[in-house]
């Protein structure tokens, strides 16, 4: 299996999906199409009818459901077929696939896997834009690059020295390199921390500071970056450990991403970066800081893409700095294997007679 199908993947923020439009979306090699309902719920279901597969998302939204614009049938919420121009009798085989979508944190997340098993509560803490304790603005942006190339670069930050390390960047080599770095693993994903010591901070102003960084990445590929701006030497009055609330940050940031896969070489990165609600006027530098880092990132990971499609059959070779990717890489293997595993199981079949 290419792709963990069990859990919930980000198809876009809640202002994407406007009422009254359709919006087609292509991912894990699959396409669906978006729209709300008459009661403003947001409704996914497979882009193709049932007759002669033409795809939904050049169909027609109406009061009751979604008109396929070939032959004209129409389906409800749930892909029951409810309408056949010309014909009284509808066969229930005439249905089409549906998928769990619920909208939390001001995004849009989807379940291609096991509805049965579609629990709201594994939707990762993406504690969006819409927050009030934070001052955001919301994008997004596609990659023509495998999505677990994506995730190894959000899993190990040392790369910041180098795809962002410009002179006056806050990315400087002695700071991101030589940070000791703690890694834990989490139930579904694993935890990456460390202190950045005189830092110049994002905006280059108040002289040198100590900056706490921490975040979650999360299957299936959710990444939860806090970032907690101090006074110059409070990473050695923590001893380097996590900070307590004793010491007030003169700065708090936050930043939430998720990696979608699209295709098997075509991604889609969301973000939303931002500081605390104290600095509503810094929302428009933040995006600017995360429009420039993630179109090198973009840059680079793309360029990796494409020497791995033309490397057949060479291996990498992990680094120390790579323990955060190789816990997070397990897991997943695990979870597609034991999909896998569910998948091929047989079924049991019992007479009547018991």
């Amino acid at each position: 299996m290419k792709y963990v199908r069990n859990c919930w993947y980000m198809v876009g923020w809640k202002e994407d999906f406007p009422a009254g439009e359709i919006k087609p979306f292509t991912l894990l090699e699959e396409s669906v199409v978006l729209f709300r309902n008459a009661d403003g719920k947001l409704v996914a279901l497979a882009d193709r009818c049932c007759h002669r597969l033409a795809p939904l998302s050049v169909g027609r939204l109406e009061s009751d459901g979604l008109r396929c614009m070939y032959h004209g049938l129409k389906f409800a919420d749930d892909g029951r077929c409810i309408e056949v121009p010309g014909q009284d009798r509808i066969s229930p085989l005439l249905r089409v696939p549906t998928y769990p979508v619920v909208e939390l944190h001001g995004a849009a997340w989807i379940w291609m896997g096991d509805p049965a098993k579609a629990d709201e509560c594994l939707i990762p803490p993406f504690v969006g834009h819409i927050h009030p304790d934070w001052s955001m603005i919301p994008g997004r942006m596609d990659y023509d690059a495998h999505y677990r190339l994506i995730n190894d670069n959000l899993l190990d930050l040392s790369h910041l020295t180098y795809v962002h390390g410009a002179p006056d960047s806050f990315a400087a080599e002695e700071q991101w390199v030589g940070a000791k770095v703690s890694v834990q693993r989490l139930e579904r994903g694993v935890r990456v921390s460390r202190w950045i010591e005189g830092t110049p901070g994002l905006d280059g102003n108040g002289g040198k500071r100590d900056l706490w960084t921490s975040y979650d990445f999360l299957v299936p590929g959710i990444f939860l970056l806090r970032g907690d701006t101090y006074p110059l030497g409070t990473a050695e009055k923590f001893n380097r450990q996590e900070p307590d609330s004793s010491v007030e940050p003169l700065r708090k940031t936050l930043s939430c991403q998720a990696v979608t896969p699209l295709t098997e070489f075509t991604s889609c990165y969301f973000f939303a970066f931002g500081p605390w609600s104290k600095e509503p006027d810094k929302k428009e530098l933040f995006l600017k800081i995360a429009q420039q880092a993630f179109s090198e990132d973009k840059v680079i990971v793309e360029a990796q893409q494409r020497t791995i499609l033309r490397s057949p059959g060479v291996r990498v070779i992990p680094l120390a700095a790579d323990q955060a990717i190789v816990q997070f890489n397990k897991l997943l293997e695990q979870m597609m294997e034991e999909e896998a595993r569910v998948a091929s199981a047989p079924v049991e079949v019992h007479s009547a007679a018991g």
